[in-house]
């Protein structure tokens, strides 16, 4: 099997694991992500932002692109669409949607997030918002599945901590909701 063909056989494992792409996630989902995939260096690898130390939440963490809705969106995978153009530069005609994963709510419970994942079929310069986004990065499936990436992150709000799971990597740590989804997908591509 040629890389091609393990890239499509992938995305295809994928595909048949996924929702529709316009099921709802629920009544209770207020926020949507896009977990985009891209086939970069013949193998596939996850498309991850770090947010910028200006936003009002999550400062300095690793996310997907993507954030609350708004009333002109038609449904959450505009929402997603949306928010990844705004944050990213990725126009959504440059995304094959490839469908829902369950929505889940953040470690903090202040948001249920919808995440659609969606494979970039031609790579192109993204342009990070600097307002929103410090960097945009991916990081290889292989990478992504190899427990020796694997470690914890201690988080802490100033009143107490908490030690979360984490995929440790270039000195960038994938933990919480970012983490979960993370999982959600590897385990699909199983």
């Amino acid at each position: 099997m040629n890389v091609t063909d393990q890239v499509n056989s992938e995305l295809q494992r994928l595909r048949q694991k996924l929702d529709a792409p316009n099921l709802p996630a629920g009544p209770q989902a207020t926020a949507a992500v896009l977990v985009p995939l891209a086939a970069r260096s013949g193998e596939l690898e996850v498309l991850y932002i770090r947010r910028s130390d200006s936003v009002a939440t999550h400062r300095g963490q690793i996310a997907f692109p993507g954030g609350r809705t708004s009333p002109s969106d038609a449904n959450l995978l505009a929402t997603a669409l949306r928010e990844t153009h705004e944050e990213i530069g990725l126009a959504p005609s440059a995304v094959e949607v490839l469908g829902a994963m369950p929505a889940m709510r953040t470690i903090s419970g202040s948001l249920t997030v919808a995440p659609f994942a969606g494979f970039i079929p031609v790579w192109t310069e993204l342009q990070p918002e600097p307002r929103e986004v410090a960097e945009i990065f991916t990081v290889p499936l292989d990478v992504l599945r190899d427990q020796r990436h694997r470690g914890y992150y201690e988080w802490s709000n100033g009143a107490s901590s908490s030690r979360h799971p984490a995929i440790l990597h270039q000195g960038r740590v994938i933990w919480g909701f970012t983490y979960r989804v993370t999982l959600d997908l590897l385990e699909m591509l199983a």
